[in-house]
């Protein structure tokens, strides 16, 4: 389901940063030379949070082991194997939505 992220007026090229949507954290990224990008702000090893992993313009570092993920793509290129949980971002107008998976409500819940 679309969410709001952000407004696009917070995003720059070669940067990114950290939203919550949903009661969880995503990384909206926009790679030098790409397009923007989201993904689930956990390192896919160990679940270890990604709120303070470092970026270049190119990758995202786990700061905890040092795993080096793709920004583009998500795929780890160092440390391991494995990829960040992307989430479909689309623009519309001045607003950056994800499309994030929404649970079904318990039955009378």
């Amino acid at each position: 389901m679309l969410r709001k992220a952000c407004d696009r007026s917070a995003l720059e090229e070669g940067r990114h940063l950290v939203v919550a949507v949903e009661r969880k954290r995503y990384l909206v990224v926009w790679p030098t030379g790409g397009e923007p990008r989201a993904y689930r702000a956990l390192c896919p090893h160990a679940e270890v949070p990604l709120v303070d992993a470092p970026f270049d313009g190119r990758s995202i570092t786990c700061p905890q082991h040092g795993w080096v993920f793709d920004a583009t793509t998500g795929i780890c290129r160092a440390g391991g194997e494995g990829r960040l949980r992307d989430c479909a971002l689309t623009i519309v107008g001045d607003e950056v939505m994800i499309d994030v998976p929404v649970k079904p409500a318990r039955p009378g819940g």
